[in-house]
């Protein structure tokens, strides 16, 4: 319910971009933003459709039974969001606010993004479940970067850190971690399911 919530919450922040009116969009990146609208739009409109539907597909009762079916066009629209998203956010991480360093953040953020969807279409095409499951629940790690840059980003200011160098640690600081919890999420339940069928 958190996870959904600070996705919600996200896609509200989100969608006063799409207003296009340049006076919502972070100041320092105003003209670069005017001057790639598209690819911006691309993004903004990918990753908030990715991170709105993301935590439903790992309802149990989604995935299975008479939902079965929402399971899967709410995962084909999950995809292409991703595809969308994530090709709008790598052509923008070239003009990312900062330094090159955060430049290779949020480009190593979307490749890897468009990255494990692929591996997780691939792989239910291929009706492999259980290692798609782990693939999208990495994919949707990246996705809620989204949602971690929002977070991160008002503690730096709080805590006093200069804007610029605070901006510059969450373009990896927003991303990273998510995918070491992913991975503990995805062994611990390899281990559980050993277990299992141990008995």
């Amino acid at each position: 319910l958190s996870m959904f919530l600070l996705a919600l919450l996200v896609f509200v922040v989100a969608s006063r971009y799409l207003s296009l009116d340049p006076d919502v969009y972070f100041p320092e990146q105003k003209e670069v933003y005017i001057s790639h609208t598209a690819f911006l739009l691309m993004h903004i409109i990918g990753s908030m459709l990715a991170i709105l539907i993301g935590p439903f597909q790992f309802l149990q009762k989604i995935r299975t039974g008479r939902l079965l079916n929402l399971h899967r066009w709410l995962g084909r629209i999950y995809l292409l969001s991703v595809l969308v998203g994530g090709f709008g956010g790598l052509y923008m991480a070239q003009f990312a606010y900062g330094s090159l360093v955060t430049q290779l953040g949020f480009g190593g953020l979307g490749l890897l993004w468009l990255f494990t969807g692929w591996m997780a279409y691939i792989l239910i095409r291929n009706k492999d479940i259980e290692r798609h499951r782990e693939w999208m629940t990495r994919n949707y790690a990246l996705t809620f970067a989204g949602v971690m840059l929002r977070l991160w980003m008002p503690t730096f200011v709080m805590l006093g850190i200069d804007f610029t160098d605070g901006y510059i640690v969450t373009a990896w600081l927003c991303w990273v971690p998510n995918l070491f919890v992913a991975q503990w999420l995805i062994n611990r339940r390899r281990v559980g399911e050993r277990d299992l069928n141990d008995y």
